[in-house]
């Protein structure tokens, strides 16, 4: 999964992509990448379990531009379009530590709209330049790229004109594949990260959490995880010896850093889980969205499994833990096997038998 993280200059992005990222010092303009871990005690278990001579959990990329000397928002520049068009997800850095508490949610819904407006903006400009092109391809007697383009093209216009997005117009939706190279952004998942000052800090869940986003986020992200941090505070953890983080931490009421918090909400929201692999080979973490079939987790081991698949041997993490072992599982008959039409949970131990080849991972 890739996520791409914006907000306006000095809002903390960068601050948050750093400690993401792990490293520190000045960062240079251009496009930052970072893979990080999801942290899973699971597959800590599962290597301690099968020892194998690898072990791969799954991993996040995060994505930041950085652009030395910007006073605002680089809303047009192509950079900045190409990083959030190839996003799963967005993370917006919501600046709040230089409001009043009172004014917070007016504060947060001026700068998620804000994100929005520029979405919608960059939407019709690709609109508009395609159905120009497309006017011009009609006229000299040719076919649009596919059948009721110039009509879609124009109902995404009037759309877009009246501030709403892309996925307002339901003929969007059922031209999906013929859209799929405009990369529209009106329809990308938008997920917040409330950045707050120190003395806020322990009020600041309560009151994030009672802010009232529906309008300016789609009906499903209004009431999913909001991360909240101070880049403040982080930094003062950063300085802090290892072994008296903890402490720290629970002075300000925190039970998990800003990383940590960012990995479970993006992971939350873009509706992830993750399934295990195992054997002696390699025990690996599979990210996967959430609803999916067998054959699909089988694709994403590799292309060819998902192609002959024909049925997963599958036990729940939790099943394997309270049996002790795999072979106890087995002999308990917690493992079963599954075809084309199971939908993974999350925690499955998933071992894919397929016509073209027979993987544990």
């Amino acid at each position: 999964m890739r996520i791409a993280l914006t907000g306006r200059p000095g809002s903390g992005k960068s601050m948050l992509f750093d400690l993401l990222e792990g490293k520190g010092g000045a960062p240079a303009p251009g496009l930052r990448i970072a893979h990080v871990v999801v942290p899973d005690p699971r597959v800590d278990a599962l290597s301690r379990e099968f020892k194998p001579k690898k072990t791969t959990p799954a991993r996040i990329e995060f994505q930041d531009l950085e652009q030395k000397g910007s006073v605002q928002y680089p809303a047009l520049s192509p950079e900045r379009r190409e990083m959030l068009s190839r996003a799963d997800l967005v993370l917006l850095v919501v600046e709040l530590f230089a409001t009043p508490p009172e004014e917070w949610a007016e504060e947060a819904r001026r700068q998620i709209a804000e994100l929005a407006d520029e979405f919608l903006i960059l939407d019709l400009a690709t609109v508009e330049g395609r159905l120009e092109r497309v006017q011009k391809i009609v006229k000299a007697g040719q076919k649009p790229g596919f059948t009721g383009e110039p009509e879609l093209l124009e109902r995404l216009r009037a759309t877009l004109d009246e501030g709403r997005p892309v996925r307002s117009v339901p003929e969007a939706e059922e031209k999906a594949k013929e859209l799929r190279g405009f990369a529209f952004l009106s329809g990308r998942p938008i997920l917040p990260a409330f950045n707050v000052g120190e003395e806020q800090l322990g009020e600041a869940r309560a009151l994030v959490d009672a802010i009232d986003l529906s309008g300016v986020l789609q009906p499903n992200e209004t009431d999913g995880s909001r991360i909240v941090f101070s880049a403040e505070v982080e930094n003062q953890i950063l300085e802090i010896a290892e072994d008296e983080r903890a402490t720290f931490m629970e002075a300000f009421g925190l039970t998990e850093s800003a990383v940590a918090q960012t990995i479970r909400a993006a992971y939350e929201r873009a509706g992830l889980e993750s399934f295990f692999t195992v054997g002696e080979d390699e025990v690996r973490a599979w990210s996967l969205r959430r609803g999916s079939y067998a054959p699909q987790a089988a694709g994403a081991i590799h292309s060819d499994l998902e192609k002959g698949f024909v049925r997963a041997e599958v036990v729940a993490y939790s099943d394997w833990e309270s049996a002790g072992s795999m072979n106890a599982a087995k002999e308990k008959k917690l493992v079963r096997m599954e075809g084309k039409d199971y939908v993974i949970q999350d925690g499955d131990i998933v071992n894919i038998r397929s016509g073209l080849a027979k993987s544990r991972g």
